[in-house]
Order: C-alpha cells, then structure tokens, then sequence
C-alpha cells in the first residue's frame, strides 16, 4: 500500500476516533500522566504503549496504542534534544494529537487536529 493510501485511511479512521482520543488525551494530561500523550497507528502488535483501540475489534485499518513523548525519548524514537520541537509543532495537545503511524516504508509522525473533518497531514 502506497504512503499516501496509508494516510487516507488513517484520516477515515481518526474522524471515527476523535473525540475518544482527545477523551484519552486530556485524562492523560489532567491525570499527570504526561503533558504529551502520543498515540501508536499500526497494523502489527507494537509494543509501545497500551493499546487502546484494537483494529479487528473495530473493524479499523489500524490499531491504536497510547503512550507519550518521555517514552518516545526513552526508546530513542525522538531524540532528547527534539522534544521542544515536537511539542511546539503539537500546540495544545488537549486540541490536536501526535500519532507515529508504523507502516513500510517508512514510519512518519502525524498530527490530527480533533474535531476537524480533515484527513490526516503527515509531517515529515
């Protein structure tokens, strides 16, 4: 499947998920879990985070696991010194969210805005 199909199909999903990952996002932030919640979009069983959309439980293209940037930083995902600049690509993110969306060819950080009807913009 082509990068850009990915990112169709992903953005179809994220209008169906929402509101439940801003849900997720903000109980993550107001709970002291992180000030940065990161979501994991895959189609294989990725060990990063806990998963909290299971995609042949939906019916989804992808599953979704929860997790954030100070993990992200742990595994060497995003480097110690980038951290500042994902969150200010984020902005609030109790208004937009940070996905890492695992597919061939090449993994590629995503951000969604919630409530918008858009599809996903990748971003590098």
């Amino acid at each position: 499947m082509l990068p850009k199909e990915q990112l169709q199909q992903l953005g179809e999903q994220l209008k169906e998920i929402d509101n439940f990952l801003q849900e997720v996002s903000i109980d993550m932030i107001e709970g002291g879990f992180s000030g940065f919640p990161v979501y994991v979009a895959h189609q294989e069983n990725a060990k990063i985070g806990e998963m909290i959309i299971d995609r042949t439980e939906f019916g989804f293209p992808f599953s979704i696991n929860a997790t954030t940037l100070e993990r992200f930083v742990e595994l060497g995902i995003v480097q110690q010194d980038a951290q500042e600049k994902m969150r200010e690509a984020l902005g609030d993110p109790k208004k937009k969210c940070c996905i890492l969306l695992l597919t061939p060819p090449q993994p590629q950080f995503v951000f969604h805005n919630f409530g918008s009807s858009k599809d996903a913009k990748a971003n590098g």
